[in-house]
């Protein structure tokens, strides 16, 4: 006689589930595929806790719903319960441990990419903070150089200046030096040909030819065309320059021009003046007494 079908054992049922279904005694040769049946139903319904029920617990409940399989038989099926929940609960480690390591390598190499990416951007900021301060060295040396430039063209243009200046100096000294020299010798000569023309007007007699306006040897350096030209200033220069008649002092020089140019002691040159230049004449030689005049009294002051 055929070995009845074996149940195969069902989950262990969660805390919501209902009571389990006893097993009807004596329902015929179909009732062990019956409860085969309803226990695969009942695995689905009990899957997912399944890992928080222990293996006693189960086999607690296997002994309580099937109460007539054997010793040896419910044994076999215990240690075939255990075995598979063994491999499921290995199996279940090896998925959790491979997924784990799956994990921590993905992990690591996260950390390994944040690193190198970390370090990346650490050797960039390097780079680029070299980079900024080879940049700020070469601007600083270029501003030096453009100073010490700048520097070396004011030093050359200051030089430039003084020398310049110092040729400036020398020229209007040298100017004014070859002036004071054509100065005084102008004076010079021309109080020579002052006193010449004198001692040629005392000298000459009345029957000489007659004199003009231009031929009166008056008391100025500058050429006099009209009596206007004669300023007390430019008598002044010309009388009492240190440049002729060193011995004789500023009054003996003015009391001398007085005597000649008094208007009654003048009155024998002025016979020689045509008459045309008489009037013109005249009031030279009054204002170059009046010049005197004011001259000598300004040194009777002093």
């Amino acid at each position: 006689m055929p070995s009845p079908v074996q149940p195969i054992p069902p989950k262990p049922r969660s805390a919501s589930q209902p009571p389990p279904r006893k097993p009807a005694t004596g329902g015929g040769p179909w009732q062990h595929m019956v409860n085969t049946y309803a226990w695969v139903a009942e695995q689905e319904f009990v899957r997912s806790d399944r890992k928080d029920r222990t293996t006693e617990q189960w086999i607690f409940e296997q002994k309580t719903r099937f109460p007539d399989i054997g010793t040896q038989e419910r044994q076999n099926i215990e240690e075939r319960v255990r075995r598979r929940m063994w491999e499921e609960a290995m199996n279940g480690y090896e998925i959790e441990a491979e997924r784990w390591m799956r994990h921590e390598e993905e992990m690591r190499r996260r950390r390994v990419a944040a690193e190198r990416e970390r370090e990346r951007q650490r050797a960039r900021a390097k780079l680029e903070s070299s980079l900024q301060e080879e940049l700020r060295r070469f601007e600083f040396e270029a501003h030096m150089r453009e100073k010490e430039k700048h520097e070396r063209d004011r030093d050359a243009e200051k030089r430039r200046e003084d020398r310049y200046r110092a040729q400036h100096a020398a020229r209007e000294r040298e100017y004014r030096e070859r002036v004071r020299v054509e100065r005084e010798r102008s004076i010079v000569d021309v109080w020579e040909k002052y006193e010449k023309q004198w001692a040629s007007l005392s000298a000459t007699s009345a029957a000489s030819e007659p004199l003009e306006f231009s031929d009166i040897p008056w008391p100025i350096q500058h050429t006099v065309a009209k009596p206007e030209d004669i300023t007390p200033t430019g008598i002044s220069n010309f009388l009492l320059s240190a440049l002729h008649s060193q011995n004789q002092s500023r009054k003996e020089r003015i009391r001398n021009a007085q005597l000649r140019w008094h208007p009654d002691r003048f009155q024998r040159v002025l016979k020689r003046v045509r008459e045309e230049d008489k009037g013109i004449v005249e009031d030279g030689v009054g204002v170059v007494a009046r010049c005197l005049n004011d001259l000598m009294a300004k040194e009777k002051r002093a």
